[in-house]
């Protein structure tokens, strides 16, 4: 596998300004505990929709340890009303965490019907940018982007 650097970026604004960090980190914690770690929960079918958008099994496995740092996958920022999700470069890896999380919390808390993010990928000779649309109906819509220059963007 050639190697490459991937960054995913998210940001919504809040339903409901007065949520805090602290309750969006406890969104995050409580739904790993109840859909990650969950012998019950069918993480499958509940994503399944969402494939185009992040690969589940790439988005949990950090979690499936008893000691994680969410840090080490993504900033969470805050402007005003505004989250921002900003991933951490990853090598050879795509950053589906910073993606699922980014989902998990538009999906609880963030106001209305779509989602947007995007990725970039830098490869040793290449930059790809990946633009996704998630609704709340799971449809995804991508568009994807290739260049040599960067200033094709």
């Amino acid at each position: 596998m050639p190697q490459c650097s991937t960054q995913a970026y998210a940001c919504f604004d809040l339903i409901n300004p007065s949520i805090t960090t602290e309750q969006l980190i406890a969104h995050i914690e409580s739904t790993i505990q109840s859909e990650v770690r969950s012998t019950a929960f069918d993480l499958d079918s509940a994503y399944q929709a969402f494939a185009d958008a992040f690969d589940i099994d790439d988005a949990i496995d950090p979690f499936l340890d008893d000691h994680f740092d969410l840090g080490e996958y993504f900033q969470l920022k805050r402007d005003g009303q505004t989250i921002i999700l900003e991933g951490i470069p990853l090598l050879n890896a795509d950053d589906h965490v910073t993606r699922w999380v980014a989902w998990v919390l538009f999906r609880q808390f963030g106001a209305g019907d779509v989602l947007t993010f995007s990725t970039e990928t830098l490869w040793a000779d290449s930059i790809s940018r990946c633009f996704y649309k998630v609704s709340r109906e799971g449809q995804v819509n991508t568009k994807i982007f290739y260049s040599t220059d960067e200033n094709d963007f």
